[in-house]
């Protein structure tokens, strides 16, 4: 009997565990909610909707808020503690606008407009046969416009991503990406999971002519990590993989950015290809200063749009 209340006890915290999983920062069932909120709510009561979940998003994601107070302290030295928080805020808050502002667009009930600068890179882009890589970083609203611009190429667009931290919110997400693949057929997800060789795999679409779009600024699950020192005292943590894969094909790689200006409004900013130094023997500094100084480079003019929940960027010697 005693062992029978124990199981018993068990399962009951197992379960409780799991909901509170999914209603945590990861988890599926805020999305599931938000999915629901914008088909009934007219979208006049959005702020309200956003500002309460932000909220309470800011309140439970106190690894998350660190994170990103820590980064923008060593992006800007001269902050203290309350101007950092302050800016945490405000990253959540706009990363808020641009979840809702991709829930309306994937439930039909919300449009976008875009606006292009760098038009001649795009097309630069567009027009080449051989593999391009591009280079982006978590900004903006990546989950919108990959599908959309995948339509301005010949060829096809391989959007890489980090698998979900829960089951049930990669379940969601799984269902949302078929939806997006079958309405843009030059359009297709691939996810960095342990094991997967998604490097060699990446190499061969590449040599086939297709375009690939990397992340360049997330470090997460077993992702190999590089650390750069971007300026005097600066240093920034990035995973190694894109720069890898952009140095073993030598295929031409285009920084791109998206972003957020107003209600419904994004805009796309195209840069021309990176120019690398020829590859040697031995460390790769010279090139990895280029790629992390493209990245900070994207990154320090719209700290607002930069969605890292993670610490990546240490400055050396800043006064506590």
């Amino acid at each position: 009997m005693r062992c029978r209340r124990v199981c018993s006890r068990q399962v009951a915290n197992d379960k409780k565990s799991r909901w509170s999983t999914r209603l945590g920062v990861f988890g599926d069932l805020p999305s599931r909610f938000l999915l629901h909120a914008m088909r009934v709510t007219p979208w006049f009561l959005e702020p309200v909707l956003i500002g309460g979940w932000t909220f309470g998003f800011f309140l439970l994601g106190k690894t998350q808020r660190e994170a990103v107070m820590e980064n923008l302290r060593a992006l800007h030295p001269r902050w203290g503690a309350a101007q950092a928080l302050f800016g945490a805020w405000q990253v959540f808050w706009n990363f808020a606008l641009t979840f809702v502002d991709a829930q309306r667009y994937d439930s039909g009930t919300g449009g976008i407009d875009w606006a292009v600068e760098g038009l001649a890179h795009l097309e630069d882009l567009a027009q080449r046969t051989e593999g391009c890589i591009i280079l982006t970083a978590h900004m903006g609203n990546y989950d919108i416009a990959a599908p959309v611009f995948a339509t301005r190429f010949s060829r096809t667009l391989y959007t890489v991503r980090a698998p979900e931290r829960e089951p049930e919110t990669q379940r969601l997400r799984d269902a949302e990406i078929q939806r997006k693949e079958a309405l843009n057929p030059h359009f297709r997800t691939l996810y960095n999971q342990p094991g997967n060789l998604l490097g060699i795999e990446l190499a061969h679409l590449l040599a086939a002519g297709n375009i690939v779009a990397v992340q360049g600024d997330r470090v997460l699950f077993d992702v190999s990590p590089m650390t750069v020192e971007v300026e005097p005292g600066l240093t920034l943590r990035l995973p190694k993989g894109p720069l890898v894969l952009a140095r073993a094909t030598d295929a031409p790689c285009f920084p791109l950015i998206i972003l957020r200006e107003g209600w419904r409004r994004y805009r796309v900013i195209v840069l021309p290809p990176l120019e690398l130094p020829p590859r040697q023997r031995g460390a790769d500094d010279a090139a990895a200063q280029i790629w992390a100084a493209t990245i900070l480079g994207m990154v320090r003019p719209h700290w607002r749009q930069w969605y890292v929940f993670e610490p990546l960027l240490t400055r050396i010697g800043r006064d506590a």
